[in-house]
């Protein structure tokens, strides 16, 4: 059967066809390419899920400020850099968040109001940057834009609101969050060895 199978096999692996790929988003117009853009780029969920995670740690006032503060922030870094395209630190920012954002929240790092508005500024700012689509113009740069800050508005919002849901729950909850966050510094670390390597 093995034999047979092989057979069947080697023809492909030794004489390959043409392979096309697109972007899953593209052909769905602008605002859902906006909208699915940050959703499927790991590098860009992962630290806003640790953001939410942080904000559900933090008392109720503060987390709900930045359900307002970090889409608009994001949809401001999308517009930047249409404006002033080729800051490269925004990766090494980007980076950077994974590890910051995962260590407060494995240390469960309650911020003052002003502290957590800067922090979610500046990664809204920064990966909105990254998050930009450059070659969109007109009336698709803006349904690009709010594709992409609606996707910050739904992540921040579930997010925090899970997160503080459970950290306000069972006895595990916090620890689960805390978890959480410190898998995602592990990964923010190998990720930014990978970034300083290529």
């Amino acid at each position: 059967m093995k034999t047979t199978a092989w057979a069947w096999l080697t023809p492909l692996i030794l004489v390959p066809g043409a392979a096309d790929a697109h972007l899953v988003s593209t052909r769905f117009g602008e605002l859902y390419s906006g909208l699915l853009h940050p959703l499927t780029a790991l590098q860009h969920l992962v630290p806003w899920i640790a953001l939410a995670l942080l904000g559900g740690l933090q008392d109720t006032r503060t987390a709900r400020w930045a359900l307002i503060a970090f889409p608009i922030s994001v949809g401001c870094g999308v517009v930047t850099a249409d404006l002033a395209p080729g800051v490269a630190y925004a990766t090494s920012v980007n980076a950077a968040s994974f590890v910051v954002l995962g260590l407060l929240v494995a240390i469960k790092k309650r911020l003052p109001l002003i502290e957590f508005m800067a922090l979610a500024v500046i990664i809204g700012i920064t990966h909105g940057y990254a998050n930009a689509a450059t070659d969109v113009q007109g009336f698709g740069a803006l349904l690009y834009v709010s594709g992409v800050t609606l996707a910050a508005y739904l992540i921040i919002t579930l997010g925090t609101a899970s997160s503080h849901s459970l950290a306000g729950g069972p006895a595990w909850g916090s620890i689960a969050i805390r978890a959480v966050g410190s898998w995602i510094a592990a990964v923010g670390l190998i990720y930014a060895g990978f970034l300083a390597t290529t």
